[in-house]
């Protein structure tokens, strides 16, 4: 089961920061996750809310600042707003990256095609799967996937129609019948958001393939793997 690194050790040190990524490597952590956006100037930005009012001191929507302007702010113990390419560069870890509107996406195509060794390690994802669909014919070969809450008729189309191979459905409406369909149309599935023992009992009865947690210390200990 891949343990995947929520936002980084999220559960510990501030989210989405260079800190949490690599704290989450010296754990043990087979991936981290990390959202983007882009900010005024075109550059991929690692912060989850599409405003910096609730993870930094600073103000306004991410898409009207600059990087510049970004890196001025505080994301937590000091921390900065760091760049996608400042965490691949932080870890070796591969690096599930959720793109959190449109404007995302050009620069990351463009980032793949520019260095097309990221393609089998940077395994872009979102709620937004015409992106994902998008990005997987102009990147072949990149590992996607999709996001989605609630319990879809038959997930695997949603992966199918986006060119994906991940499906990724909130936790609480996982099933094993999920799991054995996903495989059986040659798909992985990995959940999120799991903390607690109970919710990793029940990733693993249900046989997911990864789990995204902000306590990747805690699934580490369960799996017996820390």
């Amino acid at each position: 089961m891949w343990v995947i690194a929520h936002r980084g050790f999220s559960g510990r040190f501030p989210e989405n920061t260079l800190r949490a990524f690599r704290a989450a490597e010296e754990l043990g952590a087979d991936m981290v996750e990390c959202d983007v956006h882009a900010s005024r100037d075109g550059r991929l930005v690692v912060i989850h809310d599409a405003t910096l009012e609730r993870t930094t001191d600073g103000t306004g929507r991410v898409r009207e600042r600059t990087l510049e302007e970004l890196k001025r702010c505080d994301a937590g113990e000091g921390e900065r707003i760091p760049t996608l390419e400042e965490v691949l560069a932080a870890v070796s870890l591969p690096v599930v990256v959720e793109l959190k509107a449109p404007d995302a996406l050009p620069p990351l195509i463009e980032l793949l095609r520019r260095q097309p060794e990221l393609v089998e390690r940077l395994w872009p994802i979102s709620f937004l799967h015409p992106l994902i669909r998008a990005l997987s014919e102009a990147v072949p070969g990149v590992t996607a996937g999709v996001l989605y809450a609630g319990s879809p008729v038959e997930p695997w189309a949603l992966a199918e129609r986006a060119g994906a191979k991940i499906l990724l459905p909130a936790l609480e409406t996982a099933t094993r019948e999920e799991v054995e369909e996903a495989h059986a149309h040659g798909l992985h599935l990995a959940v999120w958001t799991a903390d607690s023992e109970e919710q990793f009992r029940y990733a693993r009865e249900i046989g997911v393939d990864g789990v995204a947690t902000n306590h990747p210390d805690r699934l580490l200990a369960t799996l017996g793997r820390k």
